[in-house]
């Protein structure tokens, strides 16, 4: 498989696909003209290039961009078992910061939400489902709007996120009252297959149903907690508290991140980490 073809079974949109490609080809030949071989690249030649590109007048955002696809050139060559890692990951362009999540939550305000949800605002048990998805999964509403009953499995006390274009599929741990909650609703309304949270049959009236029902929830708990915004921020928060616990590499796992440079943008840094940080990941000047 070629790395045209790999892009290609990762289900990127041609237009993508083809993008990647020419700047693919942009660091082969000059791997070529160096008498390198992609499957034994360095970090320092990785530097190297991006100072070439410098030398010809490329602006930050143009070597922003072609790292960009030279992280996905290496995991290419990971895959076909080219080589063990990727030499770029990790590696930014100085100047062109990624903004980190903000307006975050901290677990113990995201426990109360849950906590408070049903006792003060009386609010049904698909809603208290749903949130708890959100906290304990770090699920995205469109997640939550594709769930099927068949995804849940009780007995095991774990769930089943189906992958995405641009995430991967994962099982997760359920919280002990959360399978609780789960199995009073699937014995109420006699669940066996088709879109788990949805009381109409057509499949696309169902999901749309699922959306206006979140959307009026954060309304909700925007009266608990007025710093709620969206879902969004609510598994920005998730993922931030799981980094506190569990490895990078876990948590790409548990977020459904395809790469791990995704999952690294939610490491909270204080001033001083953020200052040294930029000096060892954005050597660029």
């Amino acid at each position: 498989m070629n790395f045209e073809q790999y892009l290609e079974s990762k289900r990127y949109s041609p237009t993508t696909v083809n993008r990647y490609k020419l700047y693919g080809e942009v660091f082969t030949d000059w791997l070529q003209q160096e008498q390198l071989d992609g499957g034994e690249a360095t970090y320092n030649d990785v530097i190297a290039f991006m100072q070439h590109l410098k030398l010809k007048g490329k602006s930050n955002r143009t070597v922003h961009s072609q790292l960009n696809i030279i992280r996905h050139y290496f995991t290419y060559l990971i895959a076909e078992g080219q080589r063990p890692d990727n030499p770029a990951a990790g590696l930014y362009v100085k100047g062109i910061v990624r903004k980190l999540p903000g307006n975050l939550l901290s677990r113990e305000e995201m426990e109360d939400l849950y906590r408070g949800y049903q006792l003060q605002l009386r609010v049904d048990r698909e809603k208290k489902i749903m949130l708890g998805l959100l906290i304990y999964q770090g699920l995205r509403a469109d997640e939550v709007m594709n769930l099927e009953a068949a995804h849940i499995d009780l007995r095991e006390g774990k769930i089943f996120i189906k992958g995405a274009r641009k995430s991967n599929e994962r099982w997760l741990p359920l919280q002990a009252n959360q399978a609780l909650e789960l199995q009073q609703y699937m014995r109420e309304h006699r669940f066996k297959e088709g879109v788990f949270l949805a009381r109409l049959t057509r499949l696309d009236a169902s999901k749309r149903n699922v959306n206006n029902r979140m959307q009026h929830m954060m309304t909700q708990l925007q009266q608990l907690n007025p710093k709620i915004i969206n879902a969004n921020q609510i598994r920005n928060s998730v993922i931030t508290c799981w980094l506190q616990q569990y490895n990078l590499r876990q948590v790409q796992y548990m977020a459904g991140h395809r790469y791990v440079s995704s999952t690294e943008r939610y490491q909270v840094l204080n001033n001083n980490d953020w200052q040294s940080e930029l000096q060892k990941h954005h050597p660029m000047s």
